[in-house]
């Protein structure tokens, strides 16, 4: 796929037709093209894709729920999970209805991934860890930790927690690392609470986290 524009392709999802879906980072566009690839068309737009914080990265994650009724975005500068209707067009094809924000103050709301429940499970990589929000936006749980750098530069646990990804049989959600230092990537004036650790890793890591976690309750 090309596209135009001073892009920042980001992440990918796949409608029931394979037509290829990529969420772009700096223009805040959803673009689209076919199972074949070529140019890309422009499927969604909004100012709400569009990075407004730290880190400077807009429409990141993209997924559609198991109905294909809507696609859920993260923005990670603006900390939120963006929901776009879809209906379905003459063709067949998905259509784009008017974005709207789901949730906020996922800080540093990343990849995503959809579990059978429509779940949404969300990196959240300036928090370390795995946000669970069910469809209404409500979190049910807050997976994971940074543990700090062992002696040879690993990560202990989550580290800028970037893409995550379930298991076939769906115990287990593996999650990428990026462990990325802002200072490098975007400027020596913008440092995040886990800019001077990243600095200290020397080997990349990929974590593991089960499936069954005990949700968050009330108490009466």
């Amino acid at each position: 796929m090309t596209v135009t524009g001073s892009a920042g392709l980001n992440a990918l999802t796949f409608d029931k037709a394979g037509n290829v879906y990529v969420s772009d980072s700096f223009q805040g566009i959803i673009w689209r093209t076919g199972p074949s690839g070529g140019a890309g068309t422009v499927w969604a737009q909004s100012p709400l894709l569009v990075p407004n914080g730290v880190p400077p990265f807009g429409a990141n994650g993209i997924e559609f729920n198991n109905a294909r009724t809507a696609m859920l975005v993260a923005n990670t500068a603006n900390n939120q999970i963006i929901t776009i209707p879809v209906t379905n067009g003459q063709s067949g094809n998905p259509v784009a209805g008017q974005p709207k924000v789901l949730v906020n103050s996922i800080n540093g709301a990343d990849g995503i991934a959809i579990d059978g429940d429509d779940n949404i499970w969300v990196a959240a990589n300036q928090e370390d860890e795995i946000v669970v929000n069910d469809p209404t936006g409500k979190v049910l749980a807050k997976l994971g930790d940074f543990d700090g750098i062992d002696k040879d530069g690993v990560p202990q646990g989550l580290l800028f927690p970037a893409s995550p990804a379930f298991s076939l049989d769906g115990r287990t959600l593996y999650v990428t690392n990026l462990a990325l230092d802002l200072r490098l990537a975007v400027s020596p004036d913008v440092q995040a609470i886990d800019s001077q650790w990243t600095d200290l890793v020397k080997n990349y890591t990929i974590s593991k986290i089960s499936t069954n976690f005990k949700p968050l309750e009330r108490g009466d």
